[in-house]
This record gives C-alpha cells, structure tokens and sequence, in this order.
C-alpha cells in the first residue's frame, strides 16, 4: 500500500507497513463519515456523481475512493465506482451485520488516539469519553450503535454459557445500555425479570427495542450512574458485562462490593470482560491501550477480577471461555 524502499536490503520495511496501515485506516473512517458507502448503496455512480451526492471535491473523492477500491471495499469498473463485496457484506441497511458505526466510531477514535502522547504523561486523557460525548453526542450514538451490532454477533454464546443460580427471578443489569443481554435471558428463561441500569443517554432508544421485543412487562430500565448510590436488593444475579475496562481498581472494588449486598445468598455476581493473560496478547494489548487513551483505564486479569469478587465475600470463583476475546467471571455470595 506504501511502500518507500527499493533496496533489496531494506524490503519488508516495517515503517511503512505502519504509514500504509494509517493510510488504509483513513481512508475506510473517512469514506464511512463521508457517506460514500452510503450513496453507493443506490447504485454505481461516476467519480462525479459520487463527488455530487456526498457535497465533496472531486479530486478528494477520487483519492479516497481510489484506496477503498484497492482493499476491496470499493470496486471501479467502466468508470463507475460501486460497493465491493466487503461493503455489501458487512455495510448499509442490506446487510445483515451494518458495522457502518463501527467505522464512524473508528474516525472518532482518531481523535483520541492523537492525543495518547499527552495521557501517557498526564497520567489520563485530558477528556474522558463520556466527556466528549457531552460535546458531539454523535460520536456517543455511533458508539453505542457499534456496541448494539457487535453484541447480536456475540449475544447467544454468552447467553449460552451464563451459570443461572437454580431459581433464579431477579436480574440486575449494569451498564446494560442497548438491552440485548437482558432480552436474550428473558427470552431464553421465561421466570426470569430484569433491571437495566445505565445513564440516560445509553438507554436513549433501548425502551423501544424492549417493547418491540414483547418484553416490556419483564424489563425495566433504571436510569442513573452504577458508580456510586444503593443497587437495591434481592437479585439472583447481577451482570457487569464488558465495562470494569472502562473503571480504576478503586471504582471496580467498590463496585462489586455493592452489587454483592445487592445479591440474595446463593446469588451470582458474572462479569463479562476481556481478561489481561499472563502473556501478552496482540488483541487485549491494544484494546487495553484503547481503553487508556479513553478513559485512563485499562483491562484487567483474572487474579485482579477474581480478588475483587472474593473480598466482596463471594466464593467459588471460575471463569468460562468464550468463542471470542472475552470471558465470563462468575462468583457465588
């Protein structure tokens, strides 16, 4: 894709393989968020054509176009450029999977990235995430959108594999955002209820999922912060699902601690995460890099989730491979 040297001494330059790899990575964000795919979608069209129906110049258009075309994103054919078999395969509303938010959410994360330098010395990012969502809620709604598609490919293994305690009837779900999860355990456990606790902007569309689902009369949402306050009682199971990535030691200690009074005896706390191994992992090394530049935070390992739960009281502590990056980590209070 980029490549500067010749020298037969010199092939195989890693330097340019990171240039070509920024390169491609900018060229796929930004024909997402210049809607490219999007007006595709209609039909092929001529470079300006396709430079008319996204409002854009026609010599930018062509360069980012021409990129998308090369890694099989695009394809040009007579002078028309048109969605490649990636594109139809994994974007727009045909698809079965629209990851179109995953990729906006990448030219978001540009922005983060760019700043790592200054976390790295600072110690944490000069804005959370959650405080540059209140200044471009887009980005918050593409994540949340890339969060919603991404758990429909995961949702059933992870519902397969979650250990119920024998009649259970009461589900707290923290973080819960887009609903899947609760929905699937209701679905799959007609006893089952339960609660979803999240902000109110990551529960902003999740009440019509939910009644769409038939379940309104099975699932409430509580709008508010799990970080601090009393969670209630009586629940036989509580899922933190994919967010101590997103907490200090401290926060994700105190967390657990209150989830576990929340718990009745015989109730389960599972955790959902992707766990920090012993040796380093290509995968969990960079998205714990990711989640610093976001947030100051990183992933965690199983010794870290496990003491959490075991000075929160509870016991028998395992952890269940997934088909996937991540694990569950259940405790029994």
């Amino acid at each position: 894709m980029f490549k500067t040297t010749t020298d037969a001494e010199l092939a195989g330059n890693p330097i340019d393989e990171v240039i070509g790899s920024t390169i491609r990575y900018a060229a796929l964000t930004s024909a997402a968020k210049l809607g490219i795919f999007t007006a595709l979608q209609e039909g092929p069209k001529t470079l300006d054509e396709l430079a008319a129906a996204i409002g854009a110049s026609t010599d930018g258009t062509r360069a980012v176009a021409d990129v998308a075309a090369v890694l099989g994103w695009l394809a040009l054919e007579d002078g028309r450029y048109r969605n490649g078999p990636l594109a139809e395969r994994w974007l727009g509303k045909d698809a079965e999977y629209d990851f179109t938010p995953a990729l906006l959410w990448a030219y978001e994360l540009t922005n983060v990235m760019w700043e790592l330098p200054q976390a790295v010395r600072d110690g944490k990012p000069a804005q959370s995430l959650w405080e540059r969502w209140a200044d471009n809620p887009e980005a918050g709604r593409d994540f949340s959108a890339y969060m919603r598609i991404k758990s429909r490919l995961t949702v059933q293994p992870i519902v397969d594999a979650v250990p119920l305690p024998e009649g259970a009837r009461r589900l707290l779900d923290l973080g819960g955002s887009h609903g899947l999860h609760s929905m699937a355990m209701c679905e799959r456990h007609p006893e089952l209820s339960a609660t979803i606790l999240d902000l109110p902007e990551a529960l902003a569309d999740t009440g019509a999922a939910i009644a769409k689902a038939g379940l309104a009369d099975r699932i409430t949402l509580q709008r508010g912060s799990f970080l601090s306050g009393d969670l209630g009682t009586g629940y036989d199971v509580v899922f933190l699902f994919e967010i101590v990535h997103n907490h200090t030691d401290e926060e994700n200690r105190d967390l657990i601690a209150r989830a576990a009074k929340a718990l009745r005896p015989g109730g389960r706390i599972v955790v959902l995460e992707d766990v920090r191994g012993e040796q380093l992992d290509e995968h969990n090394a960079a998205f714990s890099l990711a989640m610093y530049a976001c947030s100051g935070d990183r992933t965690y390992s199983l010794p870290e989730i496990s003491g959490w739960l075991t000075d929160a009281g509870l016991s028998g502590v395992e952890r269940i491979a997934l088909p996937s990056s991540v694990s569950l980590v259940v405790g029994t209070k």
